[in-house]
C-alpha cells in the first residue's frame, strides 16, 4: 500500500512539473490535471526551467560568431529567443510591476493598479530599460567571451534569473488573492538552498564557478532588496513581482558578469 500511494504521488509530482513547465514556457506538455495549488509545491525546479531556456536561447548567437557580426543585435536576438520560449511571462509581470510603483497612495491603490489590464508609463519605462539593460550585457558577452563560454554564462544567468524569484517567493508574504500567493505560500528557506546549491553545482560542472558564487550572492542581495522593498509599497509579494524579479535580477546577472569577465 505505502509503495502505491508513493507510485502515486510520484506521477502527481510529475504532473504538476510538466503543469510548471507549461505555464512558464511556450513547450507543449500535453495535457495535466495540476493546478497551481499543485505546481506551487514544485515552485523549485523552476531552476532548471530557466537554464533550459537559456541552454535554447544561447546559441542563436552562433551565426553571429561564425560571420563574425557583433554588436547589440546579439543581445536583442538571444534575449528575443528567451523571452519568447517562456511566452513573454515574466515581462508582462515587470511592466505591471513599473505600473504599481509608480503610483503614488495606499499599497490596495497600487495593488489595484498592478491588477489592472492597462498598461502605463510606468511600464514602459521599466521593460525599456531593465530589458536593455540585459540587452546591452548580452552583447558585452558576445563581444568578450568565445562560443561555448557565452553560452555557459547565458544558461548561467537564466539559472539564476529564476533563483531571483525563488528568492522573493520563499522570503516574502503572500497576496491574499491570485494565483501568485500559492508559490509563495508553498516555497520554503529550504527550497531557496536547494536552488543556490543547484546553481553552485552546476557553475562548478561547467567551470565558470567564481562567476556563478558571485553572480549566486547578486541575485540573493536582489531577491532581498524585492521582498523588502514589495513589503513597504505592496505589503506582499504578488505572481507579478515574482515575473518581475526574473527579469530584474537577469539584468543585475547578467551586469555583473560583464564585470567578471573583464575583470
Amino acid at each position: 500500500m505505502n509503495c502505491e500511494n508513493m507510485f502515486k504521488k510520484m506521477i502527481n509530482g510529475v504532473d504538476a512539473i510538466r503543469g510548471l513547465m507549461a505555464f512558464m514556457t511556450k513547450i507543449p506538455m500535453g495535457n495535466f490535471k495540476s493546478g497551481f495549488k499543485e505546481m506551487s509545491h514544485y515552485y523549485v525546479f523552476i531552476i532548471f526551467i530557466g537554464l533550459f531556456i537559456g541552454l535554447i536561447g544561447a546559441p542563436f548567437s552562433y551565426p553571429f560568431y561564425y560571420f563574425n557580426v557583433g554588436g547589440i543585435i546579439v543581445g536583442v536576438v538571444v534575449l528575443f529567443a528567451m523571452l519568447y520560449v517562456q511566452g513573454f511571462h515574466h515581462v508582462d509581470g515587470l511592466g505591471d510591476y513599473g505600473d504599481a510603483w509608480m503610483v503614488m497612495g495606499a499599497p490596495k491603490k497600487k495593488l489595484a493598479v498592478m491588477r489592472d489590464k492597462y498598461m502605463g508609463v510606468g511600464a514602459f519605462v521599466f521593460i525599456f530599460f531593465v530589458e536593455l539593460l540585459s540587452i546591452s550585457s548580452i552583447a558585452e558577452l558576445y563581444a568578450g567571451a568565445g562560443f561555448l563560454q557565452f553560452v555557459k554564462l547565458i544558461i548561467l544567468a537564466e539559472g539564476c534569473s529564476r533563483l531571483g524569484s525563488l528568492c522573493c517567493a520563499s522570503l516574502g508574504a503572500p497576496s491574499k488573492e491570485g494565483t501568485g500567493r500559492y508559490f509563495i505560500e508553498n516555497t520554503r528557506k529550504i527550497h531557496l538552498l536547494i536552488g543556490i546549491i543547484t546553481l553552485l553545482f552546476i557553475s562548478y560542472l561547467i567551470g565558470i564557478f567564481k562567476i556563478g558564487l558571485m553572480s549566486i550572492a547578486v541575485v540573493v542581495l536582489v531577491g532581498m532588496a524585492i521582498v523588502k522593498s514589495s513589503k513597504k509599497s505592496f505589503g506582499c509579494i504578488t505572481g507579478d513581482i515574482l515575473g518581475a524579479s526574473c527579469e530584474i535580477t537577469r539584468a543585475f546577472v547578467l551586469l555583473i558578469m560583464v564585470f567578471l569577465l573583464n575583470i
